[in-house]
């Protein structure tokens, strides 16, 4: 296997957020994946595409959808090789303090801060997840301000919640 070096990609909220939130809805040719890492934690929702998903050292395709939550630093692939007809990927990079140094500390987000310790590996989320946020997560792109954050939260709450 090819062993290249993960490239540092770099991340820039637009003025005004803190959180990086972008929706494609058709395959990007100009996109060609990388591997590369971030100091942000990724979530990614791929609605109808497939692809190969390649996170640290684990390699898979997936056919259909994923939700994924990428550790910081994790180095990986961009996940969809092609969109099919109505299909879509969502992309939420954040830094793991976007609310502050401590905010993940108070005894509420307890649940929230193990998820992060755990996306440090990659989580692959299953179906009813899936269905459960998927819809939540793309409307995301839609949302400003703290309106947003607000939502964000409780997906970050979900996730951390989620058995699957």
């Amino acid at each position: 296997m090819n062993q290249k070096k993960a490239t540092l990609e770099k991340i820039d909220p637009e003025f005004g957020s803190s959180i990086v939130v972008k929706k494609h809805t058709e395959f990007l040719k100009t996109f060609n994946p990388f591997w590369h890492f971030h100091p942000e934690i990724e979530l990614v929702y791929v609605n109808k595409g497939k692809g190969k998903r390649h996170i640290g050292n684990h390699l898979s395709y997936f056919n259909n959808s994923q939700l994924l939550l990428i550790g910081s630093n994790l180095p990986h692939n961009g996940f969809t090789d092609r969109l099919t007809t109505n299909g879509s990927e969502t992309l939420i990079q954040f830094k793991e303090d976007f609310l502050g140094e401590n905010f993940f500390e108070i005894p509420e987000m307890k649940g929230v801060k193990e998820l992060f310790e755990r996306s440090k590996k990659g989580i692959l989320f299953g179906v009813k997840t899936k269905q459960k946020l998927g819809k939540k997560i793309e409307k995301l792109s839609e949302k400003k301000g703290f309106k947003k954050i607000l939502v964000f939260l409780e997906i970050l709450h979900l996730l951390s919640k989620s058995e699957d």
